[in-house]
Order: C-alpha cells, then structure tokens, then sequence
C-alpha cells in the first residue's frame, strides 16, 4: 500500500515571501519569522509607515508592545490590527474585504499558522498599493528577488480576483507589470 502524501501547503510561499517584503519596512520589532510576527506589533508598525495619518501614533499606542507569550495579549494586537486594516480598506478606500479573505486570527495566535498569516499580510500588502506613497511601496516590491516578486503579484492579483479592491489597484498592477517585465528582459 502507497504512502499518500498530505498535498503542499500553497500558501506557504505567500507567507515566507510576505514576510521578505515586510522586512523592507525595516520596523523597530522584529519580523524574520513566522512566531516574531504572531505579537502584531511589526504588522502594526508597518500599517503606521504606510499611511501615518490613519494607523497613526494614537492607533499605534493601542497595540501592547511587551506581549511574551500571552496569546490573550496577542490576539488583542491581532484584532486591532485586523480592524485598523478592514476600516481602512472600507473608510478610506471605500472597499469592502470578502469573507473569504479575512484570517482566522485563532489560528494565527494559537498555532502560529503560516497559511492564515499569509491571508493577513496579504491584506496589509493590500493597503500599502493603495496608498499615497503606492509608488514608494511598488519600488520596494521592485527590489526584492525576482521569485518573491512572482509571488507578491500572484498575491495582488488574488486581492484583485476577489473584487475587494476597485480600479486604482488595476492602475498598480498594470504599473507593477511593466515594471517586472522590464526588469526581467534587462537580466536576459
């Protein structure tokens, strides 16, 4: 009898690649894995630089700093970062989230799920293309590794699939694209 092998995680990647553009944000808390990122306090410092006037000193306060290992503290952080991003997207960009995007944040404190992570991240990467400074944020994605580049766009794309984002993402994409492709042919 044939071993069955549990099917690849596809959303792994999504994660790892996710945490590889957090970095760019070169936040005060860490953000090299998984677990680091589980407190809430990077993915809060990073909404703050992204758009200071919404996540702003008052919104960041909010977030508790010294968690350790209190999951109860954790899933505080997560929720108000999840908030701060679903009030984003509704408020200021005039977009709702699909059901079928928002993570499980249970899942994020207690298991420290790299796939529901993903989900979340992905929202933030979300708010940072369609900010003011998009332009800023769509370079940095342009200097990460061409794999994790792929992968940050499969990631706008599914966002764009899911028609929570209206047009001025297109206008990103599209950007994002061209910027890609010619980066490729000068590497040929």
């Amino acid at each position: 009898m044939e071993e069955t092998q549990p099917p690849p995680q596809p959303k792994l990647p999504l994660c790892d690649s996710l945490m590889i553009w957090l970095q760019t944000f070169n936040t005060a808390s860490p953000c090299q894995d998984v677990k680091q990122l589980t407190s809430g306090v990077a993915m809060a410092q990073v909404l703050h630089q992204i758009d200071a006037a919404w996540f702003n000193e008052s919104w960041l306060s909010r977030i508790k700093e010294d968690v350790g290992d209190n999951w109860r503290i954790k899933a505080s952080n997560l929720k108000k970062v999840l908030q701060g991003i679903m009030s984003y997207y509704h408020e200021f960009l005039g977009q709702q989230i699909s059901e079928a995007l928002v993570p499980d944040l249970n899942q994020i404190t207690e298991c420290s799920d790299p796939v529901e992570l993903g989900r979340l991240l992905q929202l933030i990467l979300g708010c940072a293309i369609n900010c003011e400074k998009k332009q800023e944020h769509i370079q940095n994605i342009m200097t990460l590794e061409e794999s994790v580049q792929h992968v940050v766009m499969t990631a706008i794309q599914e966002l764009m699939s899911k028609e929570i984002l209206s047009f001025p993402l297109n206008d990103a994409v599209g950007e994002l694209e061209q910027q890609l492709k010619k980066a490729l042919e000068e590497l040929q």
